[in-house]
């Protein structure tokens, strides 16, 4: 038997992968195992306004999700040299991680829906490798009220008790 895909859901091991990030370093989910918890977004498209403002949003609240025991991944699918042009054009914190021909997007179930609109997600991974908060839309609307509820949602995970 064979899988293409590890289906990620809450309660499940995300699925690990390691991509080069904006900065030059390869990045591995399972590098935060035991050390933080981790947001993960996946940019829908660099022409998505409502994913831009989401991943700006996110880097505004950088420090607090960092004082709160988290990290965030940002993933494009795009080479290096276009998502270093669009985090450079935000002014992130953080590097975004690059998946040009979109295999984690696939492997998180994100291919694109009727061939035409990107999926896009936003994940909270805790320190045990475990998904806590997904959520998956080919609507990127949702992603403007997002930043603060997964703020929370992190503040939760260390109170024991994640929000679902």
């Amino acid at each position: 038997m064979t899988l293409d895909s590890i289906e990620a859901k809450i309660g499940s091991l995300a699925p690990d992968f390691k991509l080069l990030a904006t900065n030059g370093q390869n990045v591995s989910l399972t590098d935060f195992r035991g050390k933080n918890n981790v947001i993960v977004f996946f940019i829908r498209e660099t022409t998505c306004p409502q994913c831009r403002t989401h991943v700006a949003q996110l880097g505004r609240m950088y420090e607090q999700f960092k004082e709160a025991g988290a990290e965030v991944i940002v993933i494009l699918g795009e080479d290096t040299e276009k998502a270093k042009e669009y985090a450079d054009g935000i002014g992130l914190p953080f590097p975004i991680l690059c998946d040009p021909d979109r295999a984690v997007y696939n492997l998180y179930e994100l291919e694109k829906y009727f061939l035409l609109f990107q999926r896009t997600a936003s994940l909270v991974v805790d320190k045990d490798g475990i998904v806590r908060y997904l959520k998956r839309t080919t609507v990127p609307n949702v992603w403007l009220q997002e930043s603060r509820e997964l703020l929370g949602f992190i503040l939760s995970l260390d109170e024991g008790q994640p929000v679902v």
